[in-house]
């Protein structure tokens, strides 16, 4: 008998081995792969640097980390006579400069933007992982705070599809007065969980590190929060969008773009999504300014 508790025991052993060795959070290199699609900056970007009468500013923001210090490319919008900064979060393909039609209805929001690649897009140096992109948006926010002199009741973090995740973590570490919520998830988890589904035997603390949980966030954030939701979302199911609205406290809005994909605004949503976002800034520019 006491040869097969033995026995029995190595098995056990032997499997909870097998089962923390396979564990994604251990295979950091897999899920970078996986979750990040790095391009270069669009030829011809120079030419979306001016929106309208707004020039954008070219900076390249320190990334300090365990792992050594590099740069990280962005791209400042001034709007004359706004006290608010929109800190924009893209999504994992592509580079920052492809959002140009959406900063340009920031602009008109009467809001200022800093728009930044991650590590490895566009032309920030290092390779993009969860850690890194977690970092990255928090030194770019520093850069407000600390280069552009903003105060964090000035600050509004939007961030769009794997951007949200990204937007969740400087929440976790930053002070904002908003955060827009642009076709994200509760948190890639969730949304992985949801398409692989042997992934289901591991805890979310076993799948990736920092987590980028965007539902996590509530009820501790108590800043204004705007959820965008795409009609034609293929990507990230549009439950995602109603739960985090459903679990956002304080003041929120719901921005429903019904002819619209994952990422993109149509021609026929980008009257409401312009729209929606003057509505929502409206709302800051009742509250007093901290001093």
């Amino acid at each position: 008998m006491p040869k097969l508790y033995l026995f029995l025991a190595t098995i056990v052993v032997l499997a909870l081995i097998a089962y923390l060795v396979m564990a994604p959070r251990f295979h950091p290199e897999f899920v970078n792969q996986v979750a990040f699609y790095p391009g270069p900056e669009e030829e011809g970007s120079e030419k979306y640097l001016k929106i309208g009468d707004v020039v954008g500013e070219r900076v390249m923001i320190p990334v300090n980390t365990r792992y050594g210090d590099r740069q990280i490319s962005a791209v400042f919008f001034a709007r004359p006579g706004s006290r608010l900064v929109t800190l924009y979060s893209h999504g994992n393909a592509g580079s920052m400069i492809g959002r140009w039609p959406k900063v340009k209805c920031l602009l008109d929001a009467n809001s200022s933007v800093l728009m930044y690649d991650y590590a490895g897009y566009g032309k920030s140096s290092g390779h993009p992982s969860m850690e890194a992109v977690a970092a990255d948006g928090i030194a770019a926010y520093d850069y407000l705070e600390k280069v552009k002199h903003y105060k964090s009741d000035q600050i509004v973090l939007y961030g769009e599809s794997i951007g949200g995740g990204v937007s969740s973590e400087i929440a976790r570490a930053r002070k904002s007065c908003g955060l827009i919520l642009d076709c994200t998830f509760l948190s890639p988890a969730a949304w992985a969980k949801k398409r692989i589904g042997p992934l289901n035997i591991y805890p979310d603390e076993l799948l990736m590190h920092p987590s980028l949980n965007v539902e996590s966030l509530f009820p501790d954030y108590r800043g204004a929060v705007l959820v965008i939701k795409p009609g034609h979302d293929d990507v990230i199911p549009t439950s995602h969008s109603d739960k985090l609205f459903a679990v956002a406290t304080g003041y929120k809005q719901m921005l429903p773009l019904p002819n619209s994909p994952h990422g993109w605004v149509e021609a026929a949503d980008m009257p409401t999504y312009a729209a929606g976002l003057k509505e929502f800034y409206q709302f800051f520019t009742a509250l007093p300014a901290v001093q």
